[in-house]
């Protein structure tokens, strides 16, 4: 029986070829008939430049032993000048396959590419046929893919209702049929790690970086190449955030900086679906840029609703196309997560499953003012080039409290998403070794109407590395093999919650549940003496600890707020949840930061160290949290006895008056831990902080003392959450 069979990634047309028992020409699909044994050899007239056993693909790989085996060599010589001459070409005829074979004779194709293309055959080949070869990066790329059966389409126009398009790159199986899509929506760039192209340098750049990565990625000149690339991008984005009050003379906060190897890529992409990852497994992954960034030039609002509804409509585009299936998944981290909540708000159609990755879906209290009504710098940057004259920040800043017109769903800028309209199978994933999106991760899982979730608590070095780990992306595939491809594999017969216990110094182990928070939780309180400074299981006499407010962003110290200590723990304890402090306090001013931090301290009085050594902030406690005490009116609605919710609003704004005592919770980012029997928990409240920042402080902390009260007339506790005692160990 007659096959078909594809050559390269369609793009080469009209070479002559001849099998055992058929000859002609690819056609307009570059394809070749074949049957079953054949031998097939490829001729540029009657010059034969490859042959190898006929089968469904093939690609110049297969004409070179050397070139192929365990590992498939892209960057071997004859490969890749042969590849540049059929690229370069493309479409072939009987004038230009005579003018190829007459210059293939010369045997030039075993020079190294970059002396290839200075030989006067290559030279008078590009002449004869007016064209350019593709750059060697380029080619090298180009059949990587082409080898894993990827077929890219770059920059393509994607509609939408309002008139504006969006730009996405489109990798698709070589194989044709219909696909399930995996797609993204955000602001970082498309191309490689997290590029940005304007012109052609700019492409080439990152064809050769990304060259770099797959055949040079151990080499320490690649490693700063790659890591260059990631600042290239990041770089300004970061300098571009808001600078902290009184740090120093300029207001700048340094680029954040760990371990070497900590912002090396790991991926071809960042926090983004990569093709290597999902098309050889049966998918179409689209990777979209949103409009105002890159080459599509606009007004760029971030987070604001018009960007949500170009990409619902590109779900759409994405659901109706010939290739698709009709059934889209979401995946992404970081900003990537963020988009997908105000998207699928909207219900497009095809929208089947999601996979939010650290990502938050309340635009104020999770992402801008997530310090408790304190501005939140972490995250808050411009990723815009050159940087815009207005940008979201400055919208946040003039308008400190929430409102529907200004953080709702249809908000032009920062909109939030009501979690609630939010019923596609879900699986958020949170990571407790950050301060930004792990909260909203948690909150998603919990607050949104899926009947069909899932939940990750994952211990690393930061989703950038982990969430291409094979261990957790097979998982994820299989998630989505569910939902998009319908395979019963067992993925949602598991028990639906999966958390790493943190047990400090970089270690954990997993402990799986049926709900999140976890069913049984106690919500162990630890009660303050200001008498001693120590936590305790009842309060003692009344007592207060009075602190000096008024301390420079770069003079915190840890003796300028309160500390309270636990006498040893009788017992292990283990925790995951939230941590909550319920503190009584008041200051000789209008208002009053406070910021707290839980630490775990060992039998030698060191602490424990719960996030991984090569994590993104490796030095971040076990638990911490911010609030200002002038916002510290709860919604009743959405608060809960381990978290409380903010009404930010200004009818419900409360600055302090003289001499008044209030009550205050405040909340914390999701954690977990092992604290072991013998170990000591500590509570410390302090005055500022460098994350959770608010640029109206001189009005209120400025020569200002502030105070925590405890005692039975004042309870001030820390709350802890404990797991119930498992009876599988």
């Amino acid at each position: 029986m007659e096959k078909r069979g594809l050559f390269m990634d369609g793009s080469v047309t009209g070479l002559c070829y001849q099998t055992d028992s058929v000859s002609g020409r690819l056609d307009e699909k570059g394809e070749y008939c074949y049957h079953e044994g054949d031998s097939i050899t490829f001729y540029a007239g009657t010059f034969p430049i490859g042959s190898c056993m006929a089968k469904e693909f093939i690609t110049p790989l297969d004409f070179v032993a050397e070139a192929t085996g365990r590992i498939d060599k892209p960057t071997h010589y004859q490969v890749t000048n042969l590849c540049r001459i059929l690229w370069g070409v493309k479409a072939f005829d009987e004038k230009n396959e005579g003018i190829v074979g007459k210059y293939l004779k010369k045997s030039v194709l075993f020079l190294a590419p970059e002396t290839f293309e200075q030989t006067p055959e290559a030279q008078g080949l590009m002449q004869d046929l007016g064209i350019r070869f593709p750059g060697i990066a380029k080619t090298h790329n180009l059949l990587r893919r082409t080898s894993a059966g990827i077929r890219k389409e770059t920059d393509v126009k994607i509609p939408t209702k309002s008139g504006q398009y969006v730009l996405g790159d489109v990798y698709r199986p070589l194989k044709e049929g219909k696909y399930p899509v995996v797609m993204c929506s955000g602001v970082f760039g498309k191309s490689f790690v997290n590029g940005l192209t304007f012109n052609e340098e700019d492409e080439a750049y990152f064809d050769e970086i990304e060259d770099a990565f797959y055949s040079s990625y151990d080499t320490t000149d690649t490693k700063k190449a790659l890591q260059e690339t990631f600042f290239r991008r990041m770089g300004p984005c970061f300098g571009s955030a808001r600078p902290i009050p009184n740090l120093d003379p300029e207001g700048h906060a340094p680029i954040p900086s760990g371990p070497p190897d900590l912002l090396v890529p790991v991926s071809e992409v960042f926090e983004q679906p990569t093709a290597l990852d999902w098309v050889p497994y049966g998918y179409v992954v689209i990777n979209l840029e949103e409009v105002g960034v890159g080459k599509n030039r606009a007004e760029y609002l971030q987070f604001g609703a018009e960007n949500a509804r170009n990409y619902a409509d590109c779900i759409e585009w994405a659901a109706e196309q010939p290739w698709s299936s009709g059934k889209v998944g979401l995946f992404g981290a970081s900003f990537y997560a963020m988009t997908q909540y105000t998207a699928a708000q909207r219900h497009p159609k095809g929208l089947t499953a999601m996979i939010p990755i650290m990502g938050d879906y309340d635009s104020y209290r999770d992402y801008i003012y997530s310090g408790g009504g304190l501005f939140n710098r972490a995250d808050n940057m411009d990723p815009c080039i050159p940087p815009q004259d207005y940008t979201f920040m400055d919208h946040a800043l003039e308008h400190p409290f929430w409102s529907e017109e200004d953080y709702g769903p249809e908000a032009k800028y920062v909109s939030s998403c009501d979690i609630k309209k939010v019923d596609y199978p879900i699986w958020p994933v949170t990571e407790p070794d950050a301060s930004l999106h792990g909260k909203g991760s948690s909150e998603a899982y919990i607050n949104c109407s899926s009947e069909h979730k899932k939940y990750m608590m994952i211990h690393g070095c930061g989703i950038h590395f982990w969430m291409y780990n094979e261990q957790y992306l097979s998982r994820f595939r299989k998630f989505f093999d569910y939902w998009l491809k319908g395979e019963e594999n067992g993925i949602m017969d598991e028990k639906p919650v999966e958390l790493q216990i943190r047990t400090g110094r970089g270690s954990y182990y997993w402990r799986r549940e049926e709900d999140w928070p976890v069913p049984g939780t106690e919500y162990r309180r630890f009660y303050l003496d200001a008498n001693d400074g120590s936590l305790r299981e009842k309060s003692g006499a009344d007592a207060s600890v009075t602190y000096n407010a008024d301390v420079m962003h770069n003079e915190i110290k840890r003796v300028e707020g309160a500390t309270f200590i636990s006498e040893p723990l009788t017992e292990d304890v283990e925790i995951a949840g939230y941590i909550k402090a319920g503190l009584f306090v008041s200051s000789t001013s209008e208002d009053m930061e406070v910021h707290m931090n839980v630490r775990v301290f060992d039998e030698d009085g060191d602490e424990v160290i719960y996030p991984a050594f090569t994590s993104m902030e490796p030095t971040l406690p076990l638990g911490f949290g911010s609030m200002k005490v002038s916002h510290r009116a709860l919604d009743p609605e959405k608060s809960r006895e381990d978290l409380p919710v903010y009404l930010h609003t200004k009818e419900a704004y409360a600055p302090l008056k003289s001499g008044e005592i209030v009550e205050v919770e405040v909340g914390t980012f999701p954690t977990s831990a092992l604290i072991r029997k013998g170990w000591r928990i500590q509570l410390e409240i302090d005055p500022v902080n460098n994350r959770w920042v608010c640029y109206e402080e001189d009005a209120y902390r400025k020569g200002a003392k502030n105070s925590i009260y405890t005692g039975e007339q004042h309870p001030s506790y820390l709350q802890i959450p404990v797991l119930p005692k498992r009876t599988d160990r």
